[in-house]
This record gives structure tokens, C-alpha cells and sequence, in this order.
């Protein structure tokens, strides 16, 4: 019964990845500038993120790839107002296999699968010193569930962070939000969900 029951949630997984890809990248241009933009100024009005630049505290990004919403405004805008910020480097010698290295974007190259990533000489910080992380997916839910792509990548670098979790926040288009992720019990949660429409805060509390 458990193989089948995993088998399900496989093919569930499947399935809506495949189809929030679709949709993803269907979108206009223009229509996905515009989703990025009001869902930077979402982000940035979160009170854990302005409490982080206040302080002076780290925000770990990621970098836009084919149709995802772009974070790049927000990630500009929070180091102007004063945080750190880090993007990802994959490290396969190493567990969690995302290490967030601090550095501009100008300076990022290209990584593991084209993306764009820090090299080795800019300065890593360590998993405690992360105040937040920016996650993708291709999916997400009020509950704070998140479809992946798959590689368990930042599964694997949030249960490296138990005792000192980060706010981890997901981003992505409003139509992302779905009525239930497909979720396997190695599967991490998310803090809150920011689109270009909304925040939702985990387990249930949605703010307009």
C-alpha cells in the first residue's frame, strides 16, 4: 500500500509540474515583468524583511531562470536598504549540496545547469547566519506545501537548517497557488508564499 500511495504522489507531482511549466511559460513578456514587480513590492513590504534590513541581516535569493517571476528588484532594493544578500552555488562535494555565497549580480556566472551563480571566491555564509531564504517551485499552497523540480535541492538545505530554520518565503505567479501540494513526508514547507496578488501565511492565514 505505501508503494502505491508513493507512486500516486509521484505521478500527482508529475503531472502539476508539467502543467505549471506550461502555463509559466506561456506568459507574455509583459505580463511576467508586471507579475515580478508587484510581487518585489510584496516582498518587500514583508515586516520580517524590512526588520532584516534594518539590521543588517541576510537575505538569500536565487537568480530568474526561462519563465520563473523574477526576484532580482527586490534583491536590489533589500541590499540598497542595507541587508546582505547571497545567491546559490552548487556544491556536489558537500552536504547540503546549496551553499549562498555573497555577491552582486553582476559578478554571478554561469553555474550548474546554465544558472547563474556565485564563484568560490566570493564570501559564503554560513546556514546560521541566514535571516531569509527565497525559494522557487512550480507550485505552492496556503499550508505552506511547495512542488519542487525535483532535485531536492532546497528540501535538502532547509532540514540542514533545523534549530536555526530561516523565515523561508515562496515566491511565485498567483496562478502557482494551488488548493493542495503533493507532498512526501521529506518535503519542506515554506514560512509564507508571496505572488503578484497576495501573501499567504502558513497554515492558513491569508493577507490581502
Amino acid at each position: 500500500m505505501a508503494s502505491a500511495e508513493s507512486a500516486s504522489i509521484v505521478n500527482q507531482k508529475r503531472s502539476l509540474r508539467r502543467a505549471m511549466d506550461n502555463q509559466r511559460s506561456q506568459l507574455p513578456d509583459g505580463e511576467r515583468a508586471r507579475a515580478s514587480r508587484d510581487a518585489c513590492e510584496r516582498l518587500l513590504d514583508l515586516p520580517e524583511l524590512r526588520a532584516l534590513t534594518a539590521r543588517g541581516g541576510c537575505l538569500a535569493g536565487f537568480v530568474a531562470v526561462r519563465s520563473e517571476l523574477d526576484p532580482a528588484p527586490a534583491l536590489s532594493e533589500a541590499r540598497r536598504r542595507g541587508a546582505r544578500v547571497a545567491f546559490p552555488r552548487v556544491a556536489d562535494d558537500a552536504r547540503p549540496r546549496l551553499r549562498f555565497h555573497e555577491a552582486q549580480a553582476a559578478d554571478l556566472r554561469p553555474g550548474r545547469f546554465g544558472i547563474p551563480a556565485p564563484g568560490s571566491e566570493h564570501t559564503e555564509v554560513a546556514l546560521s547566519d541566514i535571516d531569509m531564504v527565497l525559494v522557487p517551485g512550480l507550485a505552492f499552497d496556503a499550508a505552506g506545501g511547495r512542488l519542487g523540480f525535483g532535485g531536492g535541492y532546497y528540501d535538502e538545505l532547509l532540514e540542514a537548517t533545523a534549530g536555526h530554520r530561516p523565515c523561508v518565503v515562496g515566491l511565485g505567479y498567483d496562478f502557482q497557488v494551488v488548493d493542495g501540494c503533493p507532498t512526501e513526508a521529506r518535503d519542506q514547507r515554506v514560512d509564507c508564499v508571496v505572488t503578484d496578488a497576495r501573501v499567504l501565511r502558513a497554515p492558513a492565514e491569508v493577507l490581502p
